[in-house]
């Protein structure tokens, strides 16, 4: 009974669990890759120095940013069944069997998906060797070794952040009452909890960041301020509901219908927008903290065909796949969110609003959530490339082209944009009075 339950429910929201499976194949692939080094250099004994660094240090903080990525995902996809849990609570189903049935759900879901996610994962550790390899960091005859260890860190994170995200956020359905069920309003402790978190990674961060002014120029520079701009974007992420009140006064500001509109939804669901927000907050940190941080390297070195000479190109391949992962989750959040809104839409149009007011609504918002997600991110990138520049030159700003930074902030608001648009115009699609009946 439990498995048929898991199977249909899987079935009728096949959208969010592909989206959801998505993610955390990418985040397979993407650990294991840095797993698969790390195994090799574990086997080649000797002359193995550069294989155990950088999944070491690059390694460990991408552990956090994948973690991350595919809680939030899967606890988005949970959080938009609410009412539907809140359901199954309502016709004698106990808190217990809520979470049984989510985490069973979740692992469905999970398993075939980190499975297709490993054969890549090992292909992309394979093209990373190919790298070092041609630099002379490595020997020639290496050979990439993918075992045990290789599933067990891409795999176990993967399954572990997933059943992790199912068991917290199966909580919240879980435990509203029957009688008010159907309601499925959030608790007001979650927003506090958020808050105690992003404070405390926020301080993790910071201090991570300070340790870095007091260490040694040198590769293991990077092993403080890397991870130092992460828990700083992740600390910001789960604050940013509470950035998201001062829009309040753009609701009276003279921004037409439209733009009012949008300042008021964003302002009255504070916990959507910085759900939202998320993902893009650390992509914007992590792609801004490590491209100049890899700039500021290159300054330094340039002109040398030292070591740092030969490693860029392969820290410039292993942050384009950290940064394509992390879009990967912006896309899919971006997406959830705005198919989770039919029944909004069509309110709005049996209300006269214009499918065009409608569509403007919704890019209004984006662009409320691109630029807070900038300024955030840029805070987050800050903890990384200011320590990090101050020990390489001396200047607390890093070395590189400012276009770089517009290229970031561009391409944040693009994905918000290509995102939320056609998903938003997709929806309009439905009749009015046929999107208030929609799940």
């Amino acid at each position: 009974m439990r498995w048929r339950l898991a199977l249909g429910t899987i079935r009728a929201h096949r959208a969010s669990c592909l989206a959801s499976a998505a993610v955390m194949a990418a985040g397979t692939a993407l650990l294991a890759a840095f797993a698969s080094l790390l195994e090799t250099g574990l086997a080649t004994g000797r002359d193995s120095g550069f294989l155990i660094m950088l999944p070491a240090i690059l390694g460990g903080w991408t552990v956090a940013i994948v973690a991350f990525g595919v809680v939030s995902t899967v606890s988005l996809t949970i959080e938009h069944r609410e009412q539907e849990l809140a359901l199954l609570r309502s016709i004698a189903a106990t808190p217990r069997q809520i979470r049984q049935s989510v985490v069973l759900e979740t692992i469905v879901v999970a398993v075939p998906a980190i499975a297709a996610g490993l054969l890549p994962g090992v292909g992309l550790g394979s093209v990373v060797l190919g790298r070092l390899v041609d630099g002379g960091l490595v020997g020639a005859g290496t050979v990439l070794q993918a075992g045990r260890l290789c599933v067990a860190i891409g795999a176990g994170t993967s399954l572990c952040a997933a059943v992790a995200a199912a068991l917290i956020s199966s909580r919240r359905a879980a435990s509203i009452p029957p009688v008010r069920a159907l309601t499925a309003a959030p608790p007001a402790r979650a927003l506090t909890r958020g808050r105690v978190a992003g404070a405390g990674l926020l301080v993790i961060g910071l201090s991570l960041s300070a340790t870095t002014l007091f260490m040694d120029d040198g590769p293991l520079l990077s092993s403080t301020a890397g991870p130092a701009g992460v828990a700083v974007a992740v600390g910001l992420a789960l604050l940013s509901p509470a950035a998201v009140l001062p829009v309040g006064w753009l609701s009276n500001a003279r921004f037409g219908a439209v733009g009012r509109l949008a300042a008021r939804n964003v302002h009255a669901r504070p916990r959507h927008t910085g759900g939202v927000a998320s993902p893009l907050i650390l992509l914007v940190g992590i792609a801004g903290g490590t491209l100049y941080m890899q700039s500021t390297e290159d300054s330094v070195s340039q002109g040398t065909t030292g070591v740092s000479a030969q490693l860029a190109p392969v820290n410039y391949l292993v942050v384009a796949m950290i940064i394509t992962f992390t879009a990967i989750v912006v896309v899919n959040t971006l997406i959830a969110a705005t198919r989770r809104r039919r029944r909004e839409f069509g309110l709005l149009r049996l209300s006269a609003a214009t499918r065009g007011q409608v569509l403007g609504m919704v890019a209004a918002e984006g662009v409320v959530t691109a630029v807070l997600a900038v300024v955030l991110g840029t805070v987050a990138a800050a903890a990384t490339t200011v320590p990090y520049s101050l020990v390489k030159t001396g200047s607390p700003l890093a070395s590189g082209p400012i276009w770089m930074y517009g290229a970031i902030a561009g391409g944040a608001l693009l994905l918000v944009m290509a995102a939320s648009l056609p998903t938003a115009a997709g929806a309009l699609r439905t009749r009015p009075v046929d999107a208030l009946s929609a799940p």
